[in-house]
């Protein structure tokens, strides 16, 4: 499933591939040279080239569109607070929040 964060599967951020479901062994989804022994090697040379390119680029765009995720979250967040803080005056009604109602399940609540 793709992340929404990172535009990718987590898979293909580890292995810089999408993942072969086990239908697709038996079932073949896309046609595949069979590998003889003579371009094995180089079969995986190539592929392993391949992997580590498209790997660190994949890695990359993950992390820049984490990083432009980060900062639509911090600018949202920034937006929803007040321009100044409130300042209060001496007279002020203000709600009193009352932390030991809250603590009540943890031991035994005294109101004293």
């Amino acid at each position: 499933m793709k992340q929404d964060t990172i535009q990718a599967t987590l898979f293909k951020l580890v292995y810089s591939r999408m993942a072969t479901l086990p239908v697709e062994i038996e079932v073949k989804t896309y046609p595949t040279k069979p590998i003889t022994e003579k371009n094995f090697q180089r079969t995986l040379l190539r592929r392993t080239y391949d992997l580590m390119e498209t790997l660190e680029n994949t890695q990359q765009r993950a992390a820049n569109n984490i990083h432009r995720s980060q900062e639509r979250q911090k600018e949202r967040h920034n937006n929803q607070l007040p321009e100044k803080p409130v300042e209060f005056k001496i007279g002020d009604k203000v709600l009193l929040y009352h932390t030991k109602a809250e603590k009540q399940w943890s031991g035994k609540f005294d109101s004293k």
